[in-house]
């Protein structure tokens, strides 16, 4: 078998060591047995295991090479996180990988033993909302990444997660939204898009319901639909809605998961005949560059993703153990309007 075609995986079997133990061999680190290191520096030899990604890291302990992990590359809200991201690592002299988001929830396949053959200096992972079944599976799969480089998170990331983070705190983002549209006068507030979520104090579902506890309205589960994140998404979750409710019952405004949930509403609404802001207000979030140029113009709220995705960097980089809250601005279009008596 030629060198190249000799993976990590096959050295930790021949040997019957972990991955891990491997990796540390590999990087010279002190916390491994001299029997160990004999043991698995004979299968090295034997197998004649140079991966051209670690030798260059041998000597210096250090590649400047960050990863980045995404959970939808089509999305221009990860594609703005993806590019502050790359532009700090540029300042700082470092290059950026970038990985999808699904080889962290896969059940057949472990990313950890993969990304530590790249020799990263460190890796920035976007955590999405996930059903609760799959955080486990997820928070297992981070602490197999920390074992090999340090882990930044980006997010609405879970108190236990004992990472250092830049996180959303979308509860207080969505409870201020319903807050503004309380105060042109709607009542009937529904919410679209997005998993059911578990009850994390920083969740949306949980600022959705503070917001309309505060303004003393009921939560109405007609006015509360799950599904993707998509503009198609958008509009049949709206469509299915509507179909569900007596014409005198259609919400008066909605909040969606993001801008193209946002727009798929808007276009669902348009091809109903509603008017939009008149007879529906709409208002998205992540302020994505064509929200400004939509008919009308998209209110939305402003998740500053280029400067998370910089500051994620610089965390990475700095060793700081720390959490912080991602900056957010509520930016108010024409898509919004007070309610007409």
């Amino acid at each position: 078998m030629s060198s190249e075609s000799v993976t990590i995986y096959d050295i930790a079997s021949e040997a019957g060591v972990s991955i891990a133990t491997v990796s540390r061999v590999l990087r010279g680190e002190a916390n491994v047995s001299e029997a160990t290191r004999k043991k698995v520096q004979d299968v090295i030899d034997r197998r004649n295991y140079r991966p051209s990604s670690i030798a260059r890291g041998l000597t210096s302990k250090t590649t400047h090479s960050l990863g980045i992990i995404l959970p939808k590359l089509l999305n221009p809200h990860y594609a703005m996180i993806f590019t502050g991201a790359q532009e700090e690592a540029r300042k700082l002299g470092y290059t950026m990988s970038l990985f999808p988001w699904s080889s962290l929830d896969t059940r057949e396949y472990n990313p950890a033993a993969m990304l530590a053959e790249r020799r990263l200096d460190g890796l920035i992972v976007c955590v999405e909302y996930l059903p609760p079944d799959h955080d486990v599976q997820v928070l297992s799969a981070l602490h197999d990444l920390r074992q090999y480089m340090p882990v930044v998170l980006i997010g609405c990331v879970p108190p236990s997660y004992d990472f250092p983070a830049i996180t959303n705190n979308s509860a207080a983002m969505m409870q201020e939204v319903v807050r503004y549209l309380t105060g042109l006068g709607h009542e009937r507030i529904a919410f679209i898009g997005g998993v059911e979520e578990d009850r994390d104090p920083l969740r949306r579902d949980v600022g959705y319901e503070n917001g309309l506890k505060d303004a003393r309205l009921p939560y109405t589960a007609s006015y509360r639909i799950y599904c993707k994140g998509t503009t198609e998404a958008g509009s049949a979750a709206l469509n299915q809605m509507l179909d569900s409710l007596k014409p005198e019952y259609w919400p008066t405004a909605v909040i969606a998961l993001n801008d193209l949930v946002a727009m798929g509403c808007m276009a669902a609404a348009r091809d109903r005949g509603l008017s939009i802001p008149d007879q529906l207000s709409v208002i998205g979030c992540d302020n994505l560059f064509c929200a400004p140029y939509l008919y009308p113009p998209l209110t939305s709220i402003n998740t500053y993703q280029q400067r998370t995705g910089a500051r994620a960097v610089q965390l990475l980089i700095s060793g700081e153990n720390k959490q912080e809250t991602a900056d957010w601005e509520l930016v108010e279009r024409a898509s919004c309007a007070r309610l007409k008596p």
